[in-house]
C-alpha cells in the first residue's frame, strides 16, 4: 500500500481569519483542493456509500485512500495549530484527529436537527491569554458546490454564549443559523461548541458529497473512533501521530507523547 505524505508547509492562519473565528466560532477555506485529488475523493464517498466491496478492506474509511491526505492537509493544519495546539516537535502534530465520516446528501433529504457538541471541560471553546483553545473542532470538507440554503448552517458565536440558547433557537431559523456558499474543495472550519444544523439538501443538479473529520488536542478525546491500525498503517508517520493515544508524558519511561506506535495509540 502507497503511504501518501504532504509535502506543502502548512498554510498559517491570518489575523482576520482568528479574528472571524473567535467573532463566530467558524471559518471558511474556499476552494483548497486541487481539482486531482478532489475527483478522487468524489470516487472515495461514492464507493464507500454504493459499493464498499470494490475497495479493499482497509480502504472502507473515511480516511482511508485519498482521503487520507485531508487529515493533514496543508490548507487546515496552520489553522489547527492555532486553535488547538502547536506542534510537538517536528515530527508530531499537536492535535488528534478522533472521528471521521463520509456523507452523501441527495435531493430532498436533511442531515442532523441543531445541535452542538459538549460546552464544558477540554472540549469547550475558550480564550486565554490571547490564544485560541476551540477544544472538538470539527472540519467539513465539501467535494461538491454548495449554494445558500444547503451544507451545514451556524448560530455564529453560540460557542460563547453565556445564557442556554432558547428553545425556538433549537429549531432551524435562518434568520439564525447563518448559511455559507462555496466552491467544490472548501473546508469548512468550526468549534463543535458552535449550535450547527444539516438542512434540507435542495440542489437537484448534484448531491452533497462530504468528509466530515474532527480533531482535538492530543490531551484530550471525546469519541472513540474505533478504526483498525491497519488503516494507520498506511500512513506516513508525522500523519499517525494524529492517532495517537491521549496523554502527555510518561514520566517512568521520560518519554513526551510525540510519537504513534502499537503501545500508544487511541482508535
Amino acid at each position: 500500500m502507497t503511504v501518501i505524505e504532504s509535502t506543502a508547509d502548512p498554510v498559517a492562519m491570518t489575523e482576520e481569519q482568528k479574528f472571524l473565528f473567535d467573532l463566530k466560532g467558524w471559518v471558511l477555506l474556499p476552494g483548497v483542493l486541487e481539482e486531482g485529488l478532489l475527483q478522487q475523493l468524489r470516487e472515495h464517498v461514492l464507493a464507500l456509500r454504493t459499493a464498499p466491496e470494490s475497495l479493499s478492506e482497509h480502504e472502507r474509511y473515511s480516511v482511508a485512500g485519498p482521503a487520507q491526505e485531508l487529515i493533514d492537509h496543508p490548507a487546515i493544519t496552520g489553522v489547527l495549530r492555532d486553535i488547538l495546539a502547536p506542534d510537538q516537535g517536528d515530527d508530531a502534530w499537536g492535535f488528534r484527529c478522533e472521528s471521521s465520516f463520509a456523507h452523501v446528501r441527495k435531493l430532498g433529504e436533511a442531515g442532523s436537527p441543531p445541535h452542538c457538541g459538549p460546552l464544558d471541560g477540554p472540549m469547550a471553546y475558550r480564550m486565554i491569554n490571547g490564544r485560541i483553545w476551540s477544544g472538538l473542532t470539527r472540519v467539513v470538507w465539501e467535494l461538491n458546490e454548495v449554494k445558500k440554503g444547503g451544507g451545514t448552517p451556524i448560530f455564529s458565536g453560540s460557542h460563547k454564549a453565556s445564557f442556554p440558547v432558547p428553545e425556538r433557537f433549537r429549531e432551524f431559523d435562518p434568520s439564525v443559523y447563518e448559511e455559507y456558499e462555496c466552491p467544490p474543495g472548501s473546508a469548512l472550519i468550526f468549534s463543535e461548541s458552535c449550535w450547527h444544523v444539516g438542512t434540507e439538501w435542495k440542489d437537484a443538479s448534484q448531491d452533497r458529497l462530504a468528509i466530515f473529520n474532527c480533531y482535538c488536542s492530543y490531551l484530550a478525546q471525546w469519541h472513540k473512533m474505533n478504526l483498525p491500525a491497519e488503516v494507520v498503517a498506511a500512513m506516513s508517520p508525522k500523519r499517525q501521530t494524529a492517532f495517537r493515544a491521549v496523554w502527555g508524558h510518561d514520566f517512568h519511561n521520560k518519554q513526551h507523547n510525540d510519537f504513534y506506535d502499537e503501545d500508544n495509540l487511541a482508535l
